[in-house]
């Protein structure tokens, strides 16, 4: 599970330098920002099918495991009502926790995420530039850290609201 996380990662994170290097073409630029908030969705969505793979492996017996994770590789499109939701749906602390860990820039940065990515798979045309998703990205990272101490580790509590 971790090596798939990290290598995502850094697949996204080597992408990211690629598209912050081009000057020349803002065109292009832009049609690689697109393609990286498909991607960043994509990776968030990984990230939560990885741990909840992982902590009901730990937690479950197989019949089990099998039932929940053929539910989650549905989840799809998981803005930040949806994740909320989605972890209430393991433990009311897992969203509790996740109320209190992420920040709401960071909230509004999911939000963003999967709200361009709806647009710019139907064909709508979106106002994303490199910068913003940069820093959406960024964002996440932090919500991915955070949703990995609230599923993997155990007796974990949570710090102050950001």
């Amino acid at each position: 599970m971790r090596l798939k996380i990290d290598y995502q990662e850094r697949q996204l994170n080597s992408l990211f330098d690629t598209v912050s290097n081009i000057k020349d073409n803002e065109e292009i630029k832009s049609h690689l920002t697109r393609y990286l908030c498909i991607r960043t969705s994509g990776y968030l969505e990984s990230v939560i099918k990885s741990l909840v793979e992982a902590y009901v492996e730990k937690s479950c017996p197989q019949p089990t495991q099998n039932f929940i994770n053929s539910k989650v590789k549905r989840v799809t499109n998981l803005d930040e009502k949806k994740l909320t939701k989605f972890l209430e749906s393991f433990s009311k602390q897992w969203s509790e926790y996740f109320e209190i860990e992420v920040s709401e820039r960071e909230k509004s940065s999911l939000n963003s995420v999967i709200s361009n990515r709806n647009q710019i798979a139907h064909g709508v045309s979106v106002s994303l530039n490199y910068s913003n998703m940069k820093q959406y990205y960024d964002d996440l990272k932090n919500i991915v850290e955070v949703l990995k101490n609230i599923i993997i580790k155990k007796d974990y509590k949570p710090k102050a609201k950001k």
